[in-house]
């Protein structure tokens, strides 16, 4: 029985760059690109998103077709339209960035002000001191 080899070719050139050897090149071949872009621009038509809220849904991890799969039918009439529902989760997530921002800048400004404390004023550290 003889095995036959298949060389594929690589769009991937490995490149040596002082001690580091490391390569360049794109993470998907140039169809499957143009297959994603068919798919969101048909994700967008189908669901009426503009094109805010398909990079919304792009940045919130979203694939064409979890999108397709969430349209509501009619018996669904408690969902919401996909478009309003990317936008609502997308506003949701930067509050929730925004909040999480917040808190690690007061923390910081915590922790400088404890460092800046005048060291002549006496903090009480035990129960008896207070």
């Amino acid at each position: 029985m003889r095995f036959k080899i298949l060389e594929v070719p690589l769009s991937i050139q490995p490149v040596r760059a002082g001690l580091f050897a490391f390569k360049l090149g794109s993470s998907k071949p140039m169809a499957e690109k143009v297959a994603m872009d068919k798919a969101w621009a048909e994700a967008a038509r189908r669901c009426r998103l503009s094109p805010a809220d398909v990079r919304m849904a792009k940045e919130l991890g979203f694939k064409p077709r979890s999108l397709l799969k969430n349209q509501p039918s009619p018996q669904q009439p408690w969902k919401a339209p996909v478009a309003e529902w990317v936008r609502d989760l997308y506003a949701k997530r930067q509050r929730r960035s925004e909040q999480r921002r917040q808190r690690r800048e007061r923390a910081q400004e915590s922790m400088v002000d404890l460092t800046n404390a005048d060291p002549s004023v006496a903090t009480p550290t035990t129960p008896a001191d207070i």
